[in-house]
């Protein structure tokens, strides 16, 4: 007897099934609670970033929460990116890159030098995945 392959279809309603997990709750940290001290969250869509724009105070955390079934990367570094334009970074402020951040997991990055961040997703920024964080002066 020989093994059968799933029909197209089929893997559609699988990969499918998964996309529908990945909204409610499948997954480690990224679905848990509020983190405390934490000014903003980002989600990590299948191909977004959402909210694509936060805006936080010089000092504050971002947190990013991969609640896709792929991994992403947050990386604010030009030489690592495909595209320098794709990213950007204020005078003074120094690059990051997340590493791979796995279904489930997050990522957090604080944010002490006023400006606007514009940051990607490495295996994903030929598909336009962008997100940007605005800093703005402490009080």
């Amino acid at each position: 007897m020989s093994a059968q392959r799933p029909s197209g279809l089929t893997a559609v309603l699988a990969f499918s099934g998964l996309l529908a997990l990945s909204g409610c709750g499948f997954g480690g940290p990224a679905h848990g609670p509020p983190t405390p001290g934490v000014a903003a969250v980002v989600h990590m869509a299948f191909h977004s970033f959402e909210p694509s724009t936060v805006t936080v105070r010089a000092g504050d955390t971002v947190e990013w929460r991969n609640t896709s079934v792929i991994y992403h990367t947050v990386t604010a570094d030009p030489t690592l990116a495909d595209d320098p334009s794709d990213v950007s970074l204020p005078p003074g402020a120094a690059p990051f890159h997340s590493g791979r951040v796995a279904a489930g997991e997050l990522y957090r990055q604080t944010f002490t030098v006023p400006g606007t961040y514009r940051y990607t997703c490495l295996p994903h920024e030929f598909e336009g995945m962008q997100g940007t964080v605005v800093v703005t002066p402490a009080l």
